[in-house]
């Protein structure tokens, strides 16, 4: 994992030569690595050693410059555009990659918590509206039962058969209007 191991020897001695600072009329100073094997650069112009600007050469070239942002770290993105004073080191980068693996890893298991836990509670949910259903259906089957024997007791029921059940519907039917009206004199 170190980026050190992509360079050569002589390419390392190289830039450690590079990265002295003591060294009079240079213009160029190595700073470090990441990660994917790029290197980070101050260099002057115009001499002025007090604001030195900053730059990055990447480990692989690529036909687009925007591509080179995928492989920079965000501590070196931070030194770059001088919002971080000091260079990041290798252990904190390798700190860094092994936080995100682990944040990775505590997702996951988050996930499939949360997908154990909404699998229960369907479950819980799916056994409640059975027994809900269960529920319903013996209190339909008691009122179904308790209606039929209400039926054969219904008076009305009664009266209803006994009066189709006569030999003359039309007269059990008919009102006698004499009888009414002697039952009016009276």
């Amino acid at each position: 994992m170190d980026p050190r191991n992509k360079y050569t020897p002589l390419q390392r001695l190289i830039h450690q030569w590079k990265a002295r600072r003591d060294i009079p009329f240079r213009k160029k100073f190595f700073v470090g690595y990441d990660l994917h094997g790029n290197t980070y650069w101050e260099f002057t112009v115009d001499g002025n050693m007090q604001r030195l600007r900053r730059k990055s050469e990447p480990y692989k070239p690529q036909l687009f410059k925007a591509d080179y942002f995928s492989t920079i770290p965000p501590q070196w993105l931070q030194w770059l555009r001088r919002t971080r004073q000091q260079a990041p080191s290798l252990e904190e980068l390798i700190n860094d990659q092994v936080r995100q693996q682990r944040m990775r890893i505590l997702a996951q298991q988050a996930d499939e918590k949360w997908h154990f836990e909404k699998a229960r509670l369907e479950e819980e949910h799916r056994l409640k509206l059975a027994g809900e259903l269960a529920k319903v259906e013996k209190e339909n089957q008691e009122f179904q039962s308790k209606h039929e024997s209400a039926k054969q007791e219904n008076p009305w029921a009664k009266a209803d058969e006994e009066s189709k059940s006569s030999s003359n519907p039309i007269q059990a039917a008919t009102i006698n209007p004499k009888a009414k009206r002697a039952d009016d004199l009276k």
